[in-house]
């Protein structure tokens, strides 16, 4: 038997009968020096005769994770040396840290990509939006069963949380909401006045700022900043709550979480979101206003007798629209934070997703507002 001792506290004892390589000392961090580990067990793989080599610890060796990585490079040389070294010796233990080391260090290739198929793609796409809908059906149920019992007792409703939430849905909203309808408003009558002013129809100008913001642009500019402001925060704030089991815990409770998180959210959202409609009229009116005014000569007391004449009625077929966006809002924002699974990445998928999803239903519902008022001739 000889004995190479290749650093201070790791030794390699290799034998002929049978060819054997055995560990002794501490193969640990402290323990060992790799480089002249692996320059010693060459010296000995070289020195055994030719077949597999049957690896042994020796009484009180030690091993640690830095130890087992020296190992598992031991193994590496070997094979690369054409040898073949033999683990059944091993104690259970060494074994086991071995095997977690090989686990993490991912030795095996990961397997290779299956190729792209457009027919594969399509029809995998398909069933996720099948199942989706089905999802979000179903969560729409679950919200409807919890919440018509409340609409006959209303004092069992959190109002304390639905208070909380319409602030921070709407009063926080206000300055993004009014800005930005200020801003949509200075663009319409610019836009507005250039065509116009060619036939000297400035007067008009205020009449389609009128329509324009009252029936379309108020309601829908609106509702956008909310699904992307709010339906967002509603998803982040249910998928980290399904992630720390919260809702979980709410069930084992016997409280369902969607009388206790989605309901009061559902209704918040229903009162704030006409009131920011009603705010972003107001700002997109006053917006495209000074730009008559100030850029095509149109007067303050003409433009607002012509806005005064256009009647209530827009601003009702506007309104109207916004308890059913915000019932989309809330429900598509709350459904992708409730069906998060696994980790904080689901977490960041499902607000995208709440966002694309709500600004998407959020227009097409406008489509199909436009096609049903026309039809009613309002």
């Amino acid at each position: 038997m000889d004995e190479i001792t290749d650093s201070a506290g790791a030794h390699v004892r290799w034998t002929n009968e049978p060819p054997s390589l055995v560990l002794d000392g501490s193969w640990t961090a402290a323990g060992v020096k790799a480089d002249a580990l692996l320059k010693a067990v060459a010296q000995a793989l070289d020195a055994l005769p030719a077949g597999p080599v049957r690896l042994e610890v020796a009484p009180g060796a030690e091993l640690d994770t830095v130890g087992a990585l020296v190992v598992e490079h031991v193994a590496a040389l070997a094979e690369s040396k054409g040898r073949v070294l033999d683990h059944s010796s091993l104690p259970e233990v060494w074994r086991a840290t071995l095997a977690l080391i090989d686990r993490v260090a991912q030795r095996t290739p990961p397997p290779a990509p299956a190729p792209f198929s457009g027919f594969a793609s399509i029809g995998k796409s398909a069933i996720d939006v099948v199942r989706h809908f089905f999802a979000l059906l179903a969560f729409i149920g679950e919200v409807t069963v919890h919440f018509l019992p409340l609409l006959v007792r209303p004092w069992r409703i959190r109002w304390r949380e639905v208070i909380v939430e319409l602030e921070a849905a709407g009063v926080r909203a206000v300055p993004i909401v009014a800005l930005l309808s200020f801003l949509i408003g200075v663009v319409l009558a610019y836009q507005a006045g250039v065509t116009l002013d060619r036939f000297g129809a400035n007067v008009f100008i205020a009449d389609m700022i009128g329509v324009v913001v009252l029936r379309e642009m108020g309601p829908l500019i609106a509702a956008i900043i909310v699904a992307g402001r709010t339906g967002s925060s509603y998803a982040a704030q249910l998928g980290s709550m399904r992630v720390t089991q919260e809702i979980d815990a709410l069930r084992s409770l016997a409280l369902p979480p969607a009388e206790m998180l989605v309901i009061p959210r559902f209704v918040a959202l229903a009162i704030a979101l006409p009131l920011l409609t009603t705010l972003a009229n107001a700002a997109g009116l006053f917006g495209g206003m000074v730009v008559a005014t100030g850029g095509f000569g149109l007067d303050w007391s003409v433009g607002l007798q012509r806005l005064g004449r256009l009647g209530h009625a827009h601003y009702w077929v506007g309104l109207a629209k916004t308890p059913v966006f915000a019932m989309a809002i809330a429900l598509i924002g709350c459904q992708a934070g409730m069906s998060v699974r696994g980790s904080a990445l689901e977490v960041g998928r499902a607000t995208t997703s709440s966002v694309v999803q709500s600004i998407f239903w959020v227009i097409v519902l406008d489509a199909i507002f436009s096609i049903v008022f026309r039809r009613l001739g309002l």
